[in-house]
């Protein structure tokens, strides 16, 4: 079993990576999470954790019954009981019992102190699966700006980019985040967030598509496989739809935040780096972009790659 676990909890979705006797382990859920309420639940298995007490359902099941979850984006998300039940779902079934756990803070939000903080928080909560089984918190816990995974998941397998200036943009599923790191060493005044993740993308073909064919599912595999192919069946019954222009007007948006951007950061910038989900949708909006490998994950394989060189210092 490894020694390190990384978790990427985004507003959209929670990925976590690990190795276990050389053999990737990784878990991706949507992160949707609720205190638990069997009454709403009309008998629907849902995964459960307690949090000192408290017990949540976290996970897929609730988006796929259409039954409640908390707003992810709110203020005051990271950090609370629900924060942490996601925390302990990736644990209970990764089933990680290493020394470290490494995660991070959106980078606007990121400041060592709350880092630090988020740590000791992390460490006095008491995770129990829904077997009544306690689950054990790794002694080690760093808290790393969210978008830097990219950076160290790429140097890894490219070390001569790491003394350079590099620029990271990590397209999530409701957010942009940009990060830089010059020499190694991440500026945290240069970092931003914009609020312009896939789910725009999402959601404008969602209100197209309902205006031609009427109402429509929520299913994000459904939107991926209209833009993938520009159609979709449904029991035997084709739903094409031309979404390319949507497409390239997210394109051009992303484009201009990106260079707006690095006009404001003060050095020359060398390389930028390009990873999260909602990559795919641009990723011939800039020549100079490098989209990293397996972006979804690249944020927890880099927290894991962050993990594993921290415990050898």
């Amino acid at each position: 079993m490894t020694d390190v676990i990384g978790i990427d909890v985004g507003y959209g979705y929670t990925k976590s990576f690990t190795l276990a006797n050389g053999i990737e382990r990784r878990l991706v859920f949507p992160t949707a999470v609720s205190p638990y309420a069997p009454n709403v639940s009309f008998g629907v298995k849902i995964p459960t954790i307690r949090v000192d007490g408290k017990r949540f359902a976290v996970g897929e099941e609730l988006v796929i019954n259409g039954l409640p979850y908390e707003n992810t984006v709110r203020e005051g998300f990271v950090g609370s009981p629900s924060y942490m039940a996601v925390l302990g779902h990736v644990l209970s079934h990764t089933g990680f019992y290493g020394k470290a756990m490494v995660t991070g803070l959106p980078p606007t939000f990121f400041r060592k102190e709350r880092a630090e903080e988020l740590s000791e928080q992390i460490r006095k909560q008491w995770f129990v699966d829904e077997l009544g089984k306690p689950i054990p918190i790794p002694e080690t816990i760093k808290i790393i700006p969210q978008g830097s995974g990219i950076f160290f998941s790429y140097v890894v397998n490219y070390p001569g980019i790491f003394e350079k200036n590099v620029l990271v943009v990590d397209i999530g599923y409701y957010t942009l985040d940009v990060v830089f790191f010059s020499g190694g060493k991440y500026i945290e005044g240069a970092a931003a967030s914009f609020p312009m993740g896939a789910k725009r993308v999402y959601d404008e073909i969602r209100k197209i598509f309902s205006k031609v064919y009427g109402t429509f599912s929520k299913d994000d595999d459904i939107i991926d496989e209209i833009i993938r192919f520009g159609k979709y069946t449904d029991f035997g019954q084709e739903y094409s739809l031309d979404v390319r222009e949507i497409i390239e007007s997210y394109k051009v948006m992303v484009n201009s935040t990106i260079k707006s951007h690095l006009g404001k950061v003060t050095k020359k910038v060398d390389y930028v780096l390009a990873g999260g989900g909602g990559i795919s949708l641009f990723m011939e909006t800039m020549k100079s972009v490098i989209p990293v490998n397996d972006p979804q994950f690249a944020n927890a394989m880099g927290f894991y790659e962050y993990g594993k060189q921290f415990l050898k210092s």
